[in-house]
């Protein structure tokens, strides 16, 4: 294929993959508005019948991820229970972050079990209905276990009004660097892991998954329901098991053309190493300053990517064959982009890995031109890749 054809078949790339992105829209994110309303209620425990999902507003229109997990027991002792160990000085979260950072007894925290902590999300209800009617609430409380600039499994509670149960909402997100937000690859696995830590710990009489048909909101129709010990052992939990084994092959692979194409390797390992390090960088900077707010540290490194990728391309492409270039961007920030979410330990939406295959051949583009100093290609592809920005930020993928 001639180097025109090339460009083409590229762009064609960029093209389909943003359409296609738009057209998997809401399957990162928690399920649109738009989706059919379930009103039905389900019995847990005591005078009140639960509305088993989340919503963005006091309405089942607008219905969000489903809860997955019940305890029968009242807000504070199942927070207690969770948390492992009430001595424990759990750090609150200013009102004014999306999340709780850490303190400086956190390495030790991470080594022992799990660090739950407050967190701060965007405002879900869910909805009750006793002898006195019905009525919407506000989350009794919200924990989480992990970054916000990373990955964590996040926690909302819904207290019912006689304290007889708390119905949970428990979700795993990862902070996504060029949607700017939260992305919800799963509730089943956080579902999973709370049943584990009681199943393990000691902490419970009963853990249990009752069938109950809930339809929608990401659910499997199943419920995670939780009885707690009357004297609960508080403390342990399990440790937190992600591997990084996958991100160490793909880097590895980095060096395969090396001798035959120094520059473009060099081309690809830079890129690939500049996305995995805005994320070590955003976690180990939201580490170190707890009182920032991670959007303040989200901010300047999210420039780095937009910016400072293409300009890495646009630099040190010259120096190499185009297809080498071309090849280098594509395997580089490829194997990075794997390598980042392999690290998270999530599971990819559709809607993004498509999404990220139109970012890989827009950057392309630009290496070709820059490559051939053909100036209106690079230039084209450095418009597909500010369009590919602009979907996400904009909320069409």
């Amino acid at each position: 294929m001639n180097r025109v054809g090339a460009v083409v078949a590229l762009l064609a790339v960029v093209g389909v993959g943003l359409a296609l992105s738009g057209a998997f829209a809401g399957v990162a994110d928690e399920p649109r508005a738009d989706d059919v309303a379930d009103d039905r209620l389900i019995e847990v425990d005591g005078d009140y019948r639960l509305w088993p999902y989340t919503s963005r507003s006091r309405t089942v229109e607008g219905r969000t991820l489903a809860i997955n997990v019940v305890f029968h027991a009242d807000a504070e002792a199942t927070r207690a229970a969770i948390e492992g160990d009430p001595g424990t000085d759990w750090e609150e979260t200013p009102p004014d972050e999306a999340a709780a950072t850490a303190g400086d007894d956190d390495q030790l925290r991470e080594v022992v079990g799990r660090d739950w902590r407050d967190a701060r999300g965007s405002l879900r209800y869910s909805y009750v209905e006793g002898p006195d009617g019905g009525a919407w609430l506000a989350e009794t409380f919200e924990l989480h276990d992990g970054r916000y600039l990373g990955v964590r499994d996040h926690l909302r509670a819904y207290e019912s009004p006689d304290g007889a149960y708390t119905a949970i909402q428990a979700h795993e997100e990862y902070y996504d660097w060029f949607r700017l937000r939260h992305t919800v690859p799963d509730i089943d696995a956080p579902a999973t892991r709370l049943e584990d830590e009681f199943v393990e710990s000691g902490r419970a009489t009963d853990v249990r998954r009752e069938y109950r048909g809930i339809d929608g909101g990401r659910s499997d129709g199943w419920l995670s329901v939780i009885e707690l010990a009357a004297t609960a052992a508080l403390a342990g939990a399990l440790l937190r098991r992600r591997t990084r084994e996958a991100a160490v092959d793909l880097l590895g692979r980095l060096r395969t053309d090396a001798r035959r194409h120094a520059a473009a390797a060099t081309l690809g390992v830079a890129l690939g190493a500049v996305l995995v390090g805005v994320r070590v960088a955003g976690v180990a900077l939201e580490t170190a300053f707890p009182a920032v707010s991670p959007k303040a540290i989200a901010a300047p490194l999210y420039l780095v990517l937009a910016a400072g990728l293409p300009a890495l391309v646009a630099r040190r492409a010259p120096r190499s064959d185009p297809a080498a270039a071309a090849a280098a961007v594509v395997v580089g920030l490829g194997a990075g982009f794997l390598a980042d979410f392999a690290a998270l330990g999530v599971t990819v939406p559709p809607d993004l890995i498509v999404h990220r295959v139109a970012l890989l051949a827009a950057l392309a583009v630009v290496a070709i031109g820059r490559a051939t100093a053909d100036r209106p290609v690079a230039v084209a592809g450095l418009s597909a890749w500010a369009v590919g920005l602009a979907l996400p930020l904009a909320d069409l993928i």
